[in-house]
């Protein structure tokens, strides 16, 4: 049953991120989804997202249906391997991706995943987006700790590691974009709030 709940988890996430995209899309008519497939930054940091998303799903599938064969094949990391690690992982998995589908619903017609050609919303600054600029990060980072520890492998450090740096670029990315469009009032929100917590 253990080994089940990460990939529930991760589905619960990414069902509510469907369906707040459709949501978006039914009510504004156009996609909240903008991530590009060009060889620019932008472009390389959307093909990242969804390797690292693609990996991580496949990884969890993975543990929740063999995971004798995932622990033969990729061993576990003895120092992280105990049973009150792998509770902990849980509570900061549930606790990341309840922060995480928080964060995009307070978000409402602004929340995207990728940069915008143009911004056609407004900049949120309250509820959650008043202790952090990124708590949507802060989520998602808070969910992939919980899993190396939940499942602790080779493959989870990996994601982890390789998701921090790819949300450490997109974040500079979308604060110049952020920072263009909304000028003074963006740059007053990032003296005001930290980039994380």
């Amino acid at each position: 049953m253990f080994t089940i709940i990460p990939a529930i988890l991760m589905l619960v996430v990414s069902l509510f991120t469907l369906a707040l995209a459709i949501r978006l899309r039914l009510l504004t008519g156009r996609s909240p989804v903008v991530l590009t497939y060009g060889d620019d930054a932008e472009g390389f940091a959307g093909k990242l997202f969804r390797i690292i998303v693609a990996v991580l799903v496949m990884h969890l599938i993975a543990v929740a249906i063999v995971p004798a064969n995932v622990d033969a094949g990729l061993g576990r990391i003895p120092s992280l391997d105990h049973p009150a690690l792998a509770w902990l992982g849980l509570a900061l998995m549930s606790l990341g991706g309840g922060l995480t589908m928080l964060s995009q619903w307070s978000m409402r017609f602004s929340w995207k995943i990728g940069i915008p050609e143009a911004q056609d919303a407004p900049l949120v600054t309250s509820g959650l987006y008043a202790f952090s600029r990124n708590p949507i990060y802060v989520g998602m980072i808070t969910a992939l700790i919980g899993t190396v520890l939940a499942v602790p492998n080779v493959v989870s450090v990996a994601l982890a590691l390789s998701a921090w740096i790819s949300i450490s670029y997109q974040i500079r990315m979308e604060e110049a974009h952020l920072s263009g469009t909304f000028g003074e009032a963006y740059l007053h929100y990032c003296r005001r709030v930290r980039r994380w917590v």
